[in-house]
């Protein structure tokens, strides 16, 4: 037995990168399905805690897997996402009562996502705090939501992941042919799933130029990077002529309007969400209600000679409002960093410890507990980290922070949404951590022991949710505005979420 269990450990140290992803995989597959287990909506296209846009993507995914031609409509939404769930469809037949296969896929999904991370944090955090930020992320609460309903999010955050690994890749001065065709792909892909993370791409040249090694020559660095960039725009030429045609299409649905420019390789939502999230009726989540006051019963229609002014001139309109009130348009950016770090509120474990599970969830976002106080202590972490990542024996880290610079502003500009907060998992925990890293550092007894103890710790989540597995699915109850012929909710509104007594 002991010459076994001494080889099985030699094995393993061989193979201590394959070991590794296998393991953080099916810990989190695990927890996920535990988690599902005790849902009571694991059979629902969406989540009692996210709603998002399910709706949509579930009748396009039905389209693509009937093989019925898209209907000819502005390209409002990235298409990868709806995309891959169609192909579900196709591989599994449609839903039949149940969405849990579906959601069992993008639980795997999410898995893989964790395991990849581990895989470039523990060369960031080193072995033993990149095993507790695996196990953070694993265990979040708000990552076992967005990672078992209908979301792009759980796309997306794969291919930032991947961005992030593969950047430091290249920061070690591994930037060969085949990782800089993988970053490009995954830059591509990513702003297939979300338009914005395209722009994704001057932070992090921003970041190969702040850390490339002094006196190494400049040109062949761009070069090699203006390649990268080359590789994810080939990835958008399909989408971008799927989208010429269209757009042709509603042109000429409407001569005498202005017409729709033709040239959109993602979407072409950037003028008209810019005007919503910029206008003396925003509220700094999203709201439809300058749509709705255009008529169309609040659905977006580009022969609408209003809406189709905001889709040319979103940008114009929104600058001008914030230069003609500077006061509000201060207030209203306040309001959108608020619902932003609202996304560090949400805990761990199929409790949300220590948050809890009585709060409200925002239209087209996360539920957000009642009483938020975890994103105070843990976005002063972030400010921490973020700081210190640009000191040199930290210059890695900075990766990091430019990931969440952009976020930051991106926010800004359009609406604050406590799902943008959560997707930057990969990216917040080595910063939230980082602190605690140097901390620690200078004092050596502790360096792995802290760390190694803490992701113990969690593994209280798993035995929680086997506990709550096992027994009868928890049951919530929920109130906001209802529709004045059925009586049911309204997803796409304010709903308040507590647990049944």
């Amino acid at each position: 037995m002991r010459a076994f269990l001494s080889s099985t450990w030699r094995l393993c140290a061989r193979h201590s990168l394959a070991v590794g992803l296998v393991a953080t995989f099916l810990l989190s597959l695990l927890l996920r399905l535990l988690y599902l287990q005790a849902s009571p909506d694991r059979d629902w296209p969406f989540s009692i805690f996210f709603y998002g846009d399910s709706r949509f993507f579930h009748l396009t995914a039905l389209e693509q897997a009937r093989h019925q031609p898209p209907p000819v409509a502005l390209p409002y939404h990235p298409p990868l996402f709806p995309g891959l769930l169609g192909m579900l469809y196709g591989l599994l037949g449609e839903p039949r009562g149940s969405a849990f296969p579906y959601k069992l896929c993008l639980a795997v999904l999410h898995s893989a996502t964790v395991a990849l991370s581990w895989a470039w944090w523990r060369r960031l955090l080193g072995p033993a705090w990149g095993l507790l930020a695996t196990a953070l992320f694993a265990s979040s609460f708000g990552w076992l939501v967005l990672s078992t309903t209908y979301s792009n999010e759980v796309l997306y955050v794969f291919f930032l992941s991947a961005t992030c690994g593969l950047v430091l890749r290249a920061r070690d001065g591994q930037l060969t042919a085949g990782t800089l065709v993988l970053l490009g792909a995954a830059m591509g892909l990513g702003a297939l799933t979300r338009a914005e993370h395209l722009y994704l791409w001057p932070f992090l040249l921003a970041y190969a130029l702040f850390t490339r090694p002094p006196g190494s020559p400049l040109k062949p660095l761009l070069g090699r990077w203006a390649a990268a960039v080359l590789v994810s725009l080939v990835l958008l030429v399909p989408t971008a002529l799927r989208n010429a045609r269209m757009l042709q299409e509603l042109n000429a649905r409407a001569p005498a309007l202005e017409p729709l420019p033709e040239l959109t390789l993602v979407t072409a939502y950037g003028p008209i969400n810019f005007a919503m999230a910029n206008n003396a009726r925003a509220t700094g989540g999203f709201t439809p209600d300058l749509i709705n006051q255009m008529g169309q019963a609040g659905h977006l229609d580009p022969s609408n000679p209003a809406q189709r002014h905001l889709l040319l001139h979103g940008y114009a309109e929104g600058l001008r409002w914030l230069a003609e009130n500077p006061g509000e348009g201060l207030r209203l950016w306040l309001a959108k960093l608020a619902r932003w770090l609202e996304g560090l509120s949400l805990g761990f474990g199929l409790s949300d410890w220590p948050s809890g599970l009585t709060g409200a969830r925002a239209p087209v976002d996360v539920f957000v507990p009642e009483h938020p106080w975890l994103h105070w202590p843990l976005a002063l972490l972030l400010l921490i980290g973020a700081g210190l990542s640009l000191r040199a024996p930290f210059r890695a880290f900075s990766l990091c922070t430019a990931v969440v610079l952009h976020r930051l502003l991106v926010t800004l500009a359009f609406f604050g949404y406590a799902r943008g907060m959560l997707v930057l998992f990969p990216v917040l925990v080595p910063l939230i951590l980082l602190p605690f890293i140097v901390f620690i550092y200078y004092r050596p007894r502790l360096s792995h022991k802290v760390p190694l103890f803490l992701a113990g710790a969690t593994l209280l989540f798993w035995v929680e949710a086997g506990a709550l597995a096992l027994g009868e699915p928890r049951q919530f109850m929920a109130s906001g505005s209802t529709e004045r012929t059925s009586g049911k909710l309204i997803q796409d509104d304010w709903v308040r979420i507590w647990p049944k007594p």
